[in-house]
């Protein structure tokens, strides 16, 4: 997945959430095909719910009322070629909100 194309967002875990930190790695062995996240957001005005994979980026650990990046790894990138700078993403099953930072088109060059 080191080759595939990515987006870069960043996150905020409130102070408040249940988890007491954000850590997630591709590489990591335990991690499989199905430890990714449904991302919704809009395209054309319509909804728009997508799988994507992610891991925390910047830092690698994300405490509880902290700020940092993620490397989201889109499962269909076409879907996510329109998302530029300043797009806000919801991650559904984490209950969480990101701000695209680097959009896909960036990181195909």
């Amino acid at each position: 997945m080191r080759d595939a194309p990515f987006l870069l967002a960043r996150v905020h875990l409130p102070e408040d959430d249940r988890r007491p930190c954000l850590m997630q790695k591709l590489d990591d062995p335990y991690m499989g095909p199905m430890d990714g996240s449904v991302f919704s957001f809009q395209r054309a005005g319509e909804p728009v719910n997508a799988y994507a994979w992610w891991e925390t980026h910047d830092p690698e650990v994300i405490g509880r009322g902290g700020h940092g990046v993620i490397r989201i790894v889109p499962m269909t990138p076409d879907l996510w070629t329109h998302l530029k700078p300043g797009t806000s993403l919801a991650m559904t099953h984490e209950r969480l909100h990101a701000q695209v930072t680097q959009s896909l088109m960036e990181n195909q060059a």
